[in-house]
């Protein structure tokens, strides 16, 4: 679990706690104020009850009786009504706070170096947007607003029941031994059980999350058995933390339970010593009690929502440490890319710099996925592509044809040599202040929203004509979908439709550098399509993954590249009348040809 994102400590996640709330104080002081004065006229009860006891006792009329009642009614409806409003303002403030945390915590995911995320596996980032987000609202929901009504009640509680009689505030501490007592060892017990569960619950949803991704690759290779064994060890780790944490609230609730019946004995004990020799009313002894069980139920609602609030510190720890690790390697001026080693968060800042044109130099680059990679997917990888060249990228699956691609995108970081755009890092690279290169990958992908929200990802201020513009040279019509620009699509489009809407991205978002993948093998078949991947290369620095020789059709250069080294660099026709050249045999085998030199 090394390769996990890492959690906040507690001073900083309480330091974010706060600026967040800080940006609402009006609202803060109003749920405040108001369950103050909620909380002080719940604590009229006890003495309206107690007097009613003391009326009853003398053998006053039932009007006086009544007369307590009514007060008693009052004073209950009243407490209740401001106290629901002031919960509702507290959760409402909580709830914005978390929201504005929740888009931090998102926004740093994307953020993160994919390198980084791979390390820790996408589960640990999602279980943290997901599970860890659900626990940090439901105490925000339920947990907090109880806790602050809680403590309230405890502070004035007690300078209740000191101006009541001072002996019995004092019985009342009787209680407080067995209750310091059991909160010590739950707390001691319990947050290092928190933490661990929700790394061992991380570290679950990631051996299921790759079982479940490599299906195919499991079944072919008879490795399910294995998976399940990883799967169930993961899951036996994480329900025995998840019994030692309850063992721990369970010992917690009988401490609780002991301290009221101590508490609860010390106070009636008192009381009726003071009655029989102080002259203390019955109905004060009675008010003295009634104010101890009001003033045990808020301690022990506090002391049991712990359980619910390490829960919830835990997950907020996680939460915040997201946003931490990703603003760690971020200046203000950046956007959304930052560099990090495969583990460890590099200390160094990278700055955005304008990239001067859009030739593209790779020197001298290795690469290796993961420090413990037997083999390099690129050793010593060097070539040269001039401003407005489109080249292709050719070779054997695993020749390093896609770790090259995402390196020229900027989107990994070569382990040595360098990848330059304009003489600027590719990671670093923009030109007119947006990325400098964009990769359009294999994986393109459709959100469930309308064409324009789907389109201005690439280019949030777009105008309407630069959408349909955009979509016009990739050949994607509008009206095809029930709505036109607003109409909505849906993860399950076509194919073709998908592809198009990522070309017309790239139109909108207008890189010097495009790297192009599965987009040129699919136009193989489609005119469209192609006609479509010839717009998005008009015009600027172009690198095509070419999956197929037929490809090449219109490209300037062709670098051939094996085993993670390019052999040989030029176009088409030079390779080709080039004797022995790797591009020539590659040609003549996919042709049908038989080598003249064989």
């Amino acid at each position: 679990m090394t390769g996990l994102l890492p959690d906040a400590g507690v001073a900083e996640t309480a330091q974010l706690g706060f600026r967040l709330l800080a940006r609402r104080p009006w609202a803060m002081l109003a749920s405040l104020l108001l369950l103050l004065l909620g909380t002080s006229t719940m604590l009229l009860i006890p003495p309206l009850l107690g007097a009613i006891v003391d009326v009853v006792i003398a053998g006053d009329g039932f009007a006086s009786v009544f007369r307590i009642g009514g007060a008693l009614a009052v004073a209950g409806t009243a407490a209740a009504l401001l106290e629901w409003a002031s919960g509702i303002l507290l959760v409402r403030c909580l709830q914005a706070a978390l929201s504005e945390l929740r888009e931090d915590v998102f926004e740093a995911a994307l953020a993160l170096p994919l390198q980084r995320i791979e390390a820790a596996g996408d589960a640990d980032v999602i279980s943290r947007i997901t599970n860890d987000v659900e626990a940090v609202t439901e105490a925000i929901s339920g947990v907090i607003p109880l806790c602050a009504r809680a403590a309230l009640t405890i502070v004035l509680t007690l300078i209740g029941m000191a101006v009541l009689d001072p002996w019995l505030a004092l019985a009342a501490l009787a209680a407080v031994p067995l209750q310091v007592w059991s909160t010590r060892v739950f707390l001691r017990r319990s947050r290092p059980l928190y933490a661990r569960l929700r790394r061992e619950e991380a570290e679950r949803g990631r051996e299921f999350v790759e079982a479940v991704s490599g299906a195919d690759t499991v079944r072919a290779y008879g490795a399910h058995d294995r998976h399940l064994e990883a799967i169930a060890r993961a899951s036996a780790t994480a329900v025995e933390t998840h019994r030692e944490a309850t063992r721990a609230r369970n010992r917690l609730n009988g401490g609780l339970n002991g301290a009221e019946f101590m508490g609860l004995a010390a106070v009636l004990a008192v009381g009726f010593v003071r009655v029989s020799t102080a002259g203390l009313s019955v109905g004060a002894v009675t008010a003295g009690a009634l104010y101890f069980h009001r003033l045990f139920a808020p301690i022990g609602e506090l002391l049991g929502s712990m359980d619910d609030l390490q829960r919830a510190l835990s997950g907020l720890q996680r939460l915040v440490g997201v946003v931490q690790i990703a603003s760690a390697n971020r200046e203000p001026v950046a956007e959304d890319r930052c560099a990090s080693d495969a583990s460890v968060v590099d200390d160094q800042r990278l700055l955005r710099a304008e990239a001067a044109h859009a030739s593209v130099r790779i020197d001298g680059v290795h690469y290796r996925y993961g420090a413990h990679t037997s083999r390099a997917a690129l050793s010593g990888a060097a070539l040269e592509i001039a401003d407005g060249t489109t080249v292709a990228l050719i070779g054997s699956s695993g020749s390093g044809k896609s770790t090259l691609a995402r390196l020229i995108a900027g989107l990994d970081e070569p382990t040595a040599g360098q990848v330059l755009i304009g003489g600027v890092p590719a990671t670093q690279a923009v030109r007119f202040g947006r990325p400098a290169a964009l990769l359009v990958a294999q994986e393109t992908h459709v959100f469930s929203g309308s064409v324009s929200e789907n389109l201005r990802l690439a280019s949030p201020g777009a105008s309407e004509r630069e959408l349909l513009a955009a979509l016009a040279e990739v050949g994607f019509d509008p009206r095809r979908v029930e709505g036109g620009l607003d109409g909505r699509l849906s993860a399950a489009s076509s194919h073709r439709e998908a592809q198009q809407i990522a070309l017309a991205r790239v139109l909108l978002a207008a890189p010097a550098v495009v790297v192009l993948d599965e987009a040129v093998s699919a136009a193989r078949a489609d005119p469209i399509l192609a006609e479509a991947v010839r717009a998005v290369c008009r015009g600027r620095t172009a690198v095509v993954i070419a999956h197929h020789l037929e490809q090449l059709r219109d490209v300037d250069l062709v670098a051939v590249l094996d085993d993670g080294s390019v052999q040989e660099v030029g176009s088409p026709e030079q390779l080709l009348a080039r004797r022995g050249s790797a591009f020539a045999k590659l040609w003549r085998v996919a042709r049908g040809e038989r080598d003249p030199g064989s």
